[in-house]
């Protein structure tokens, strides 16, 4: 493969990413024969929202599409030492069924792996890897590491499996033999774990990516992102995969959106990083009075307006809902299909 072919194939891996731990790396798994292979591990622990549906989702379909093999972990095991859905192993797994319904209803190619951790945890030689990256790392540098499961530090005091967790992380990159790690920013400790701890297991080095994070609609994350990214134990703060078009309006309509205030502003965040990626473009639908919709062709300029009072919060969030409904229309239409899973998730969750 010529340089350039390269160059286009990391490119497009790049794409809409915070972070890459190492460029150079990513273009020598891209350069080598075989098949790399990639993952993202996710907690199979309610329903879905946006920035997993759509971000990582999108990012997953384009690993495939540049030749990775990929793999979309469902950590059903993790997220019953994280205290999710009441600890159910059982309803962990129905929830990973609506995860796989999820991927599919927004275009993830058929293509794509699905593993569960139960599948890893049968194996001697597995938790003996947990015991190999417990006993190279100190108890301070995975504590450091809970804000991957969106824990504090002090939390591990609560419950002693929580230490457990960053060196599952670890162990499972290894298990799966992976060339690529992806994840939101909030998985970046247990990526750099991996990282720091393989040269001295003899491990193969894993190339580190990560999306930005999406905040939540309350602006709580303002101060830190990690904490206020938008997440689905408070889907008041966040859009769900299947929110109805009313309830992306009526959350869309509440969010935390002041005028002229572009840093930390969700409304306009959901657009860079969820409408303009697959668009291009944003229509603001405007009354005749106030100069008619108005179609923007970049983040920026829609920034700029905003910064100059051009765009008022008002239009820029009916611009934003209709949007998020649009991206989210083949969803809905799969789910119409193909209820069960979601139903007994929402049996799961009380809400049904």
């Amino acid at each position: 493969m010529g340089p350039m072919a390269v160059d286009e194939r990391a490119d497009r891996v790049l794409r809409g990413t915070e972070e890459v731990v190492t460029r150079d790396e990513l273009r020598a798994v891209i350069e080598k024969s075989g098949t790399p292979r990639a993952y993202v591990g996710l907690e199979p622990s309610g329903l879905l929202h946006i920035g997993t549906a759509l971000i990582i989702g999108s990012k997953v379909t384009e690993l495939i599409r540049s030749g990775f093999h990929t793999i979309i972990f469902l950590a059903d095991w993790h997220a019953y030492i994280n205290d999710k859905l009441g600890g159910s192993l059982d309803n962990l797994r129905i929830c990973a069924e609506y995860f796989k319904d999820g991927f599919r209803a927004v275009g993830v190619p058929e293509t794509v792996e699905y593993l569960y951790a139960n599948e890893f945890v049968r194996h001697p030689e597995y938790w003996q890897n947990v015991i190999r990256v417990s006993k190279a790392s100190t108890v301070a540098r995975i504590r450091r590491a809970l804000s991957i499961m969106g824990r504090k530090e002090e939390e591990a005091d609560l419950d002693a499996s929580k230490l457990i967790y960053p060196a599952m992380q670890v162990a499972d990159i290894h298990w799966m033999d992976l060339d690529l790690a992806l994840g939101g920013m909030d998985q970046r400790h247990a990526h750099m774990l991996y990282r720091d701890i393989a040269p001295k297991l003899g491990w193969k080095q894993v190339v580190a990516l990560h999306t930005p994070l999406l905040p939540a609609l309350d602006g709580s994350g303002r101060m830190d992102l990690i904490a206020g990214k938008m997440s689905k134990s408070r889907p008041d703060s966040s859009v769900l995969l299947n929110d109805s078009p009313t309830e992306v309006e009526r959350k869309i309509g509440k969010a935390y959106c002041p005028a002229k205030e572009t840093k930390g502003n969700p409304v306009l965040e959901a657009a860079r990083l969820i409408l303009f990626p697959p668009r291009g473009r944003l229509m603001i639908p405007r009354d005749r009075k106030f100069g008619g919709d108005v179609i923007y062709v970049s983040f920026d300029d829609l920034a700029k307006a905003y910064a100059d009072g051009e765009l008022h919060p008002k239009d820029l969030k009916a611009g934003v809902a209709a949007g998020l409904n649009d991206e989210l229309a083949p969803a809905r239409k799969y789910f119409e299909a193909h209820p069960q899973n979601l139903e007994a998730v929402l049996k799961i969750l009380g809400t049904k």
